[in-house]
Order: C-alpha cells, then sequence, then structure tokens
C-alpha cells in the first residue's frame, strides 16, 4: 500500500505545484516563477519543488504540458467555427467572446508562454512543433499561394489578437460586435481585385534619437536587450554592454532600473505606434483629395482612396513585419507587451501610446477620407490587432510569413467602406 500512496502524494504535489505556477505566472510573468514563491503558494517545500523541477524553465513546461495546451488548442479549433461561414457560428461566436473575456482561465497566461516561447527553448522545441501540427490538422496547408489556408491563419491571428490586447486589459469588447462583420465580409469576399502586388518592404529601425546621446544609447541598448531575452532578463549590467557604457552612467542618467525602462517604454513605444498608426505615411491633411463630407456612395473617390490605402498599407505594414529580417522588431513589439500584462509602468506608456496614436489617425481619417471619429477609431484598433496576432503567430508557427496578406487586406478594406457608407446613410 505505500508505494500506491506515494504515487498518489506525489501526483497531488504535482497538482498543486502546477496550480500554484499558473496563478504565480498571472500574477509575474513567466520570468519570475521562483521556487521559493512556488513553495510557498503550494503549501509545500522547496524540496519538494525541485524534485519535481530542475529549473523555472521545466515548470514552464510543465505549466503548458498540463494546463495550457489542451485550452489552447480548443481555442484555436473553435475560432475556425465562430467566424468562418456555416451553421452555429452565432453560438460558437458568443462562447468565444466569453472565453476570450475570461480574466481567469489559463489562456491569459497561455498568451505570456507563446511570447515568450520564441526565447526560451525548452518551451520553442516543444510549442512550435505542437502548433504547427495543430494548423496541419485544421487544414492548413504549407502552400503560401493557398488563399483558403491565409483564410484560416487570419481567422487564430484574429481571435489570437483579441487574447492578446485582453491579457493586458486593452482589448474594448464594444468593438467585438463592429469587427465580427468585417472579418465576416473579408472572408466571404476574397479578391486582390485593383491591388497591385506590394513590394516587400522591411521596416525601418525602431531607434531613439534625441539631444542626450548617452540616454539615447542606454533606452536603445535597454530595447536590444528586452528583444532578445525580454524585460525580466535585462539586467543593468547587460543593458550597459549593450550600450557601450559602464554601469555608472546607466544610475548617473536613471537613478533605479525601473525608471530607465519607464523611459524606454514611453520612447520606443511612441516610435512604434507612430508606424502602427501610419502618422508618417497618411496624407498631409491639407492636401486636398476633395470634399471631405462623409461618403455615401461605395464609389466615392474619398472612399476609393481610403480602399486603396488601407489595403496597401495593411498588406505591406504587416508583410514587411514578418519577414525573417523584421524578427528583433516582432520580438520588441511582443516583449513590450508581455512586460505590460504584469508591469504597470509599462502598462501605463503602452495604453498611452496606444490611446495617442488612435486618436491621431482617427483624426486623420476624418480629415482627409471623411471617415466618422466614431467608426474610425475601432477601424484603427482592428488593423492593429490583427497585425499583433499575425505577428504572434509567426512566432509560434513560422507560418505566415510569405502568405499573400493581400487576399484578406483588400475585402477588410471593402468591408470597412460599406459599413462607413451604411452607418452614414441610417443616420439621415
Amino acid at each position: 500500500m505505500v508505494p500506491t500512496r506515494r504515487r498518489a502524494d506525489a501526483a497531488r504535489n504535482d497538482d498543486l505545484l502546477l496550480d500554484a505556477a499558473l496563478e504565480i505566472l498571472r500574477e509575474k510573468g513567466p520570468d519570475r516563477i521562483a521556487a521559493l514563491d512556488l513553495a510557498r503558494l503550494a503549501k509545500l517545500t522547496t524540496g519538494a519543488v525541485y524534485a519535481r523541477y530542475e529549473n523555472n524553465e521545466e515548470i514552464l513546461v510543465g505549466l503548458w504540458q498540463h494546463r495550457i495546451s489542451g485550452p489552447m488548442r480548443t481555442f484555436f479549433e473553435a475560432a475556425l467555427p465562430a467566424i468562418s461561414p456555416g451553421p452555429g457560428r452565432d453560438e460558437a461566436q458568443a462562447i468565444m467572446a466569453k472565453t476570450i473575456s475570461n480574466p481567469h482561465g489559463p489562456l491569459r497566461p497561455g498568451v505570456m508562454l507563446l511570447i515568450a516561447s520564441a526565447r526560451i527553448p525548452e518551451l520553442q522545441e516543444m510549442i512550435i512543433p505542437e502548433i504547427q501540427g495543430w494548423l496541419r490538422e485544421m487544414g492548413i496547408s504549407d502552400d503560401r499561394s493557398d488563399v483558403a489556408s491565409l483564410q484560416k491563419l487570419e481567422i487564430i491571428s484574429f481571435v489570437l489578437g483579441c487574447l492578446y490586447f485582453a491579457a493586458a486589459d486593452m482589448f474594448d469588447f464594444d468593438d467585438w460586435e463592429t469587427f465580427i462583420p468585417l472579418v465576416h465580409y473579408a472572408l466571404d469576399h476574397p479578391s486582390i481585385e485593383n491591388i497591385a502586388n506590394i513590394p516587400y518592404v522591411v521596416p525601418p529601425s525602431i531607434v531613439v534619437t534625441t539631444d542626450n546621446e548617452i540616454r539615447d544609447a542606454l533606452v536603445n541598448g535597454a530595447a536590444r536587450v528586452i528583444a532578445r531575452g525580454g524585460a525580466e532578463r535585462a539586467t543593468t549590467q547587460r543593458i550597459a554592454r549593450a550600450a557601450g557604457l559602464p554601469p555608472s552612467a546607466l544610475f548617473y542618467e536613471y537613478r533605479t532600473r525601473q525608471a530607465l525602462f519607464g523611459d524606454v517604454a514611453e520612447k520606443l513605444l511612441h516610435l512604434i505606434f507612430r508606424r502602427a498608426r501610419a502618422e508618417d505615411i497618411l496624407p498631409d491633411p491639407d492636401q486636398n483629395l476633395g470634399d471631405v463630407r462623409t461618403p455615401t456612395d461605395f464609389n466615392d473617390p474619398l472612399l476609393v482612396s481610403y480602399r486603396q490605402f488601407l489595403a496597401q498599407l495593411g498588406t505591406a505594414t504587416t508583410t514587411g513585419l514578418l519577414a525573417p529580417a523584421a524578427k528583433e522588431q516582432r520580438r520588441l513589439r511582443l516583449e513590450f507587451h508581455l512586460a505590460a500584462i504584469t508591469d504597470p509602468v509599462i502598462k501605463d506608456a503602452l495604453l498611452k501610446a496606444d490611446t495617442l496614436a488612435t486618436e491621431h489617425a482617427t483624426n486623420l481619417l476624418n480629415s482627409i477620407f471623411g471617415i466618422p471619429k466614431g467608426l474610425g477609431a475601432p477601424m484603427v484598433r482592428l488593423p492593429r490587432l490583427l497585425v499583433q496576432g499575425s505577428l504572434l503567430l509567426e512566432e509560434i508557427s513560422a507560418s505566415m510569413n510569405g502568405r499573400d496578406l493581400r487576399y484578406f487586406q483588400k475585402p477588410l478594406a471593402d468591408g470597412f467602406s460599406h459599413m462607413i457608407v451604411n452607418e452614414t446613410l441610417s443616420n439621415k
């Protein structure tokens, strides 16, 4: 009877440790699951922790295997019937929305593991092949010209983007009712008519340049370290080394590491979101594109210009960020978001950058194309969500790069245009 009891005790301890580790992951992120904290929360000894897990990485592997993989697979598989045309779609959508909005389930901490998996070898070796297998079983081929596979990947990118932003309390669930019909339209009308092939362009590096060379070196050095190893692993020594400065320079300019991180987040996120919101790409609002009245016809020249702009920008931006050469930029975006889930300073900086950039782009769309601000804001947020979801999906599956994104971006722009016309006419 003793061996049976020991096995039962071991299984009980495993459950206690995994439950505790999931809570610590939710609260502190994947880089701060200390054995002592884990033992205290599980009400076990540190010996019990080390008897099961050699290090932090093995704890994360255990979490993925026994707490997150199953629900995450169900989430991926449920996305297709929830968004694709077919019977039971409304019910599936309600379940999907409820899942995304649940702050207590395993999926929000699961997003943290997905983001971190590209830089933690133990997770990478497990998660990427597993997710690639899920995608194959869902009928997604490796043929980059397969439009049906692209559509399925875009559905997963969409729901993954919703979950990604919900994890940092940045998803506005009022947007869900606006987003869903637009995604449906894009899926129902795959077309690249009148959209020329868009050149492959890697976005320029995100580099802060001010009149303070030492601070710039520290901020840009910190960005490189964060992109490669995450915010928690960005020690003062590593940051100083990347900046080519002694550690004393860091503490002379910033009294604490957290003060540096606040500056890093504010400056870099401002640059990232300026490009994400096309602040440097949209036409000059003083440029005369015609009467900026709100368009009431799908073929209004303003809406034609808007559709061309949106389809080309969305395709070029996302395609560039998915390219291998943009790996560091992807990591920087994802790692900042991962840090924002648990770090209030970085979260505040992220929210501020996002809000300011959204307001700026919404005002420009109104002044240039006549798009009402009430519609413009969600139209800015949806492409952002799709981009970030696509970047995360590429990192965890290597499935997005090389796809012709025009087949989704062009009908999405058409769907936006129909919504503008319908809303304008219904309000008259």
